[in-house]
């Protein structure tokens, strides 16, 4: 296979990946796959790894075990994974919320798309896992005196709105919103309904030049938009990864050698300076 990208003797390669084979697999968004024989770019090459395509159901709840409580008095009331819409979400936490001794109703106002919460007997919001999803982003702790509180934002139930696809194992010079080094190589937008499938097949593959010259598996994780480990449900995915190589340029040579120079030079310069003291 030839690229434009590849410039060098070494033949172009695809990794085909099935996620049902992975050798290690740590839950449905966490895997690791090994290869018989290593991926290796010779003196002088560098590896570029890019993401050709990939296929997964949309099979992510916008309610997960992570987003799935309120906590009210200190008490953790929690609710069932699932897919929810407003008027469900509404129907279920009032029923987890019927033994609170807060006297808890939660409405929903279609208009707004804003939740309330009226607490009879008066107490304190303490904080929930589902800031997002309740609209509660930024206002918790909330102490209420026998009233009601509406949420000042908006309920958001878009659940997994990007997919982030995360190579564990290498390293690339990607950055993150803060400003971090990430392994991510590609973010995908989550554009179909729940139940349907995600068929990614970008219109240009970008490949990023990584830092080892030498790779032996694939440590294989997808995120959301906010870090947190995709929750699949037991659906099994695909997804190619292309690898070129490239010749590794004279200027990053140089620099090389300089930095290997200078490392060399410095230990010599710190014996000399203690020569020159005593």
């Amino acid at each position: 296979m030839s690229h434009h990208l590849n410039d060098t003797d070494k033949a172009s390669q695809s990794i085909f990946i099935h996620s049902n084979d992975a050798v290690v697999s740590i839950s449905d968004a966490e895997k690791i796959f090994y290869f018989k024989e290593s991926i290796t770019a010779p003196a002088g090459y560098r590896i570029l790894i890019g993401l050709t395509n990939l296929t997964l159901p949309n099979s992510m709840y916008n309610v997960t075990t992570e987003t799935n409580s309120i906590t009210i008095d200190d008490i953790i009331y929690s609710i069932p994974t699932g897919n929810y819409t407003s008027k469900d979400l509404t129907i279920r936490l009032n029923a987890a919320l019927s033994t609170s001794s807060a006297n808890v109703t939660v409405i929903f106002d279609d208009d707004n798309n804003t939740f309330s919460f009226t607490l009879g007997n008066g107490g304190t919001i303490n904080s929930s896992t589902m800031e997002r999803q309740l609209g509660l982003r930024g206002q918790l702790p909330q102490n209420i005196v026998a009233g009601t509180y509406i949420a000042t934002n908006v309920c958001d139930l878009g659940g997994s709105t990007n997919i982030y696809i995360r190579l564990r194992n290498l390293t690339m010079n990607n950055l993150d919103s803060r400003g971090a080094t990430s392994n991510i190589v590609a973010s995908i937008v989550n554009n179909t309904n729940y139940g349907g499938y995600i068929f990614y097949v970008p219109p240009e593959v970008l490949y990023y030049t990584i830092s080892e010259n030498n790779i032996s598996h694939l440590d294989i994780e997808l995120t959301d938009q906010e870090g947190k480990i995709l929750q699949l449900n037991g659906v099994d995915y695909n997804m190619t990864f292309t690898i070129h190589y490239i010749k590794q340029r004279e200027s990053i040579v140089k620099e090389s050698m300089l930095q290997r120079i200078k490392s060399l030079s410095e230990p010599k310069l710190e014996n000399s300076q203690k020569n020159n003291v005593s």
